[in-house]
């Protein structure tokens, strides 16, 4: 019997031994590769791929034959490429965009040994009509040659040399749809310089670029070739009214439509109705309406069909109402914490805090409309809203809202350290017109409105990162919705003030019905 268990224990033994080390030593393994290859170095534009290449292994120094070899260096074009430019990449970049590829090695050559890229290869130049390498075809074709190149030195003197011997050359073009940078319909004669930078006065090209020949007239008129860099032209995003679009529309108009509801029931409520909260409530939901509805006539229309003025101006508008209605909870915050030192804000207070505040959202969206990020206008360009490909909504959206969110909670944190330093009667005291319960009401309303921006907010992050649009897209639209039920729920559902007066409605209705039941009929 103790025979039987002491085998079963060094089976056990050897099992894991045969299965864990192993695992363990595969997991050093790609540890020590991944330590190498976890960042990438440099622009993906500067790197090639190394897959396939020769490794460079270097021996230990010393009597022993057998060192091990380390270092994991590669070999390209005869380079010795150190490991720290090289890296392992699961993506390339098409057309400006991210595309998710097969793991692969790639090697920062570019930092090692100047690059200049040609758009074809000898004997063809690259066609903009057809966006292809057609032959070159004419008597001075041989004057044109891609081994040698002028270019100017660090001391300023130009001279010729050759390509293969000085640059790396590359063959290709970066992006599908190429241009050529023109001066009052005339070529820029770039200067292509000894570290492979191409200038002009000031102006560096972009290194998303490629050499092609073009025809252009001499000093005596004739038609001689000159090599000219083709630039990447922005690749327009293209309009997509799809389920998502659809989708994202109908949660925008379900909260317009619970919004227009809450606006009607604090018109007519009397306890509310010119009250400090009750002017900023229907503010606010005058607010999200038209921002929301400006959001959705965004989303259906395709910006082909507008014009440029309306591309421009439709969205400043429904930037500025979106801050605003923010900033009318922060001051809905900051008069709760008024009232617990007996300081009741009256309904024209409110319109003197808000008029300067619409003045410098006014200017804030004026300024945004007229604004360019990453050399492009915010509105306007190929898209009427904030082009998802960069973070400009980050800066001129997010940012505002989330200072005001940080200002109503300073307020709410306040308020709370506020209600905890005396008892009920001492609170109801402080409250004076504001009740407990509107100021419960209100921050489970604020709560399901901060809930909602944070989903965008991180939607577009991923979004962005990905450089797609992702499954979470219907979340935010889950989470629109929510802001509409939500603020119906909190702002009127849970609100007592506004029961009662729903209430009161309802009771004059029922005793009207009973007077007229209990009136005698008359004979006809």
């Amino acid at each position: 019997m103790l025979a039987n268990r002491v085998a079963a224990l060094v089976l056990l033994s050897l099992a894991v031994a045969c299965n864990v080390f192993p695992l363990l030593a595969l997991a050093q393994t790609q540890n020590s590769q991944q330590s190498v290859t976890s960042k990438y170095p440099c622009a993906f534009i500067d790197t090639v791929n190394i897959t396939g290449s020769y490794p460079h292994e270097q021996y230990g120094i010393g009597s022993n034959s057998t060192a091990q070899p380390f270092n994991n260096s590669y070999i390209y074009e005869w380079m010795i490429i150190p490991p720290e430019l090289v890296a392992v990449y699961d993506f390339i970049i098409k057309n400006g965009i991210r595309v998710q590829t097969e793991r692969h090695l790639r090697a920062c050559v570019c930092k090692l040994k100047p690059c200049i890229r040609f758009c074809c290869s000898q004997g063809f130049f690259y066609s903009l009509e057809n966006k292809t390498c057609s032959p070159i075809s004419s008597i001075v074709d041989n004057f044109v040659d891609q081994d040698f190149m002028e270019i100017r030195f660090t001391n300023g003197s130009v001279g010729t040399i050759s390509t293969s011997g000085h640059f790396l050359v590359h063959h290709g073009t970066p992006c599908e749809h190429m241009r050529t940078i023109t001066k009052d319909n005339h070529y820029v004669h770039w200067t292509l310089h000894e570290n492979g930078t191409i200038a002009y006065k000031n102006h560096l090209f972009s290194k998303h670029y490629c050499f092609s020949a073009f025809l252009e007239s001499n000093k005596h008129n004739a038609m001689d070739w000159q090599w000219q860099p083709l630039a990447c032209v922005p690749e327009r995003l293209p309009f997509i009214l799809g389920v998502r679009e659809w989708t994202y529309a109908i949660c925008l108009i379900i909260t317009v439509i619970c919004m227009i509801i809450i606006l009607f029931v604090y018109l007519l409520c009397t306890d509310l109705r010119n009250t400090f909260y009750g002017v900023a409530i229907k503010s606010y939901t005058l607010c999200i309406i038209i921002g929301y509805s400006l959001l959705a006539h965004l989303t259906l229309t395709n910006p082909a069909n507008m014009s440029k003025y309306a591309c421009s101006k439709i969205p400043s508008f429904a930037l500025l109402y979106l801050v605003l209605s923010f900033y009318i909870l922060s001051f809905i915050s900051f008069n709760f914490y008024l009232s617990f030192f007996g300081i009741i804000l009256s309904n024209l207070m409110f319109w003197f805090i808000f008029f300067p505040i619409v003045i410098i959202a006014a200017c804030w969206s004026f300024f945004v409309s007229f604004d360019l990020y990453n050399n492009r206008p915010v509105f306007g360009n190929e898209i009427c809203w904030f082009d998802p490909r960069n973070w400009s909504i980050l800066v001129y959206l997010y940012v505002p809202i989330l200072l005001s969110c940080v200002f109503s909670g300073i307020f709410y944190i306040l308020s709370l350290v506020k209600l905890s330093d005396g008892p009920d009667v001492d609170v109801n005291k402080l409250m004076a017109s504001v009740s407990r319960n509107r100021f419960k009401s209100f921050w489970k309303f604020f709560g399901y409105t901060l809930s909602t921006w944070l989903v965008c907010m991180c939607s577009f992050a991923i979004n962005c990162y990905r450089g797609e649009r992702t499954h979470i897209n219907y979340v935010v639209c889950l989470f629109i919705a929510l802001h509409g039920f939500g603020s119906l729920y909190a702002l009127v559902g849970k609100n007592q003030q506004i029961q009662n007066f729903l209430r009161k409605i309802e009771d004059e209705i029922d005793s009207d019905e009973i007077a007229e039941i209990s009136m005698p009929m008359s004979n006809f």
